[in-house]
């Protein structure tokens, strides 16, 4: 997921949530501006030119759509002690990974100063991606609460 934030919890429970992302971007823009200007180019040119800047931003519009309606959820149940990681595009299309809570050693955050990764240590030595931020203090937030709901050392 790319920015999560704590959801909900509870004793048996805690859940880590996608945020949403923001609509605007300079992609999005060139977008709109082909779409413009196909339909500019069909109204007072020939229709064949117009196809072209269509097909270039049908193909933005709509990858930015599948991006968009990503979304994630990461739930921790001690009670079933499984960690469940289920990615849904489009409300449709949904994936779900599950881990035992016993296999998760620890927590990371690696990475650089400006661009960070919390991640989640399993003991077979295969790492396990949260999230990656340039919000740190989130990170150490979201961290912090993992290893005490967990009980499993964070390293910074």
């Amino acid at each position: 997921m790319s920015v999560i934030q704590l959801g909900d919890k509870t004793e048996e429970h805690l859940i880590l949530k996608s945020a949403p992302r923001k609509v605007w971007n300079p992609v999005f823009s060139i977008g709109v501006i082909s779409f413009v200007t196909s339909m500019l180019f069909r109204g007072f040119l020939d229709a064949s030119l117009a196809v072209l800047p269509l097909a270039l931003s049908t193909v933005i519009l709509f990858s930015g759509i599948w991006i968009l309606s990503g979304n994630g959820l990461v739930v921790f149940d001690k009670q079933e002690s499984n960690c469940y990681f289920i990615y849904k595009h489009l409300g449709y299309l949904q994936k779900i990974y599950t881990y035992p809570l016993t296999s998760i050693d620890k927590i990371l955050i690696t990475g650089a100063t400006t661009k960070q990764t919390l991640k989640l240590c399993k003991d077979d030595g295969n790492m396990v991606r949260l999230t990656n931020s340039e919000d740190n203090d989130q990170l150490r937030f979201i961290g912090n609460e993992l290893s005490v709901f967990l009980q499993i050392p964070f390293e910074r």
